[in-house]
């Protein structure tokens, strides 16, 4: 699956995936904007560097729609739109079942890799948003299960830092109209 963030905005953006089999699936507008790095950009690295296949972008690749995608039919019909999507749903409500849970780790991963980065960063503002951060991300870490806290050693910690900070110099260049584009 490729996965495209598309900057449609000054504060605005979406994400559209392209499936192996063609489909396309879009989130627009998706939320959290950031110049730096938008949420769903953080959600797709985090997701990808800890395996974490029953979140958003793993149920995008299976072809369900993680409950925030939409079917983009092109040129077809409002009816065979809305058929796509109910399909896709449909598909979504199915797939995974044992992993719904992988939602809340993406989301409390998300936030302490965030966390984590920001705090390495140079720049004196994104260090002053970490410290910001600081008592929520370290509480949420000691609220996680052992087994799921252990996945944040400090190589995976530095490996996830360096794909933030590759796509986040990628990110932060876009012009409105412009998108990157990643592998699933």
């Amino acid at each position: 699956m490729s996965v495209s963030f598309i900057r449609t905005g000054e504060r605005r953006y979406a994400v559209r995936a392209t499936l192996g089999d063609g489909r396309v699936l879009e989130m627009n507008p998706a939320p959290g904007f950031d110049p730096w790095m938008p949420h769903d950009l953080q959600h797709f690295i985090v997701e990808k560097c800890l395996g974490l296949e029953g979140a958003i972008f793993g149920r995008l690749a299976t072809g369900g729609t993680a409950k925030t995608f939409h079917a983009v039919a092109g040129d077809a019909s409002s009816r065979t739109t809305s058929r796509l999507q109910r399909k896709h749903a449909a598909k979504d409500r199915r797939q995974m079942p044992e992993q719904t849970e992988d939602y809340g780790r993406s989301e409390r991963a998300t936030y302490v890799c965030w966390h984590d980065w920001l705090q390495h960063a140079d720049d004196p503002a994104l260090r002053a948003r970490a410290a910001a951060m600081a008592s929520s991300a370290s509480g949420m870490l000691a609220r996680m299960e052992p087994r799921e806290r252990a996945q944040f050693t400090p190589q995976r910690l530095a490996e996830i830092r360096t794909e933030f900070q590759r796509l986040s110099h990628r990110w932060a260049a876009l012009g409105v109209g412009e998108s990157i584009s990643e592998r699933w």
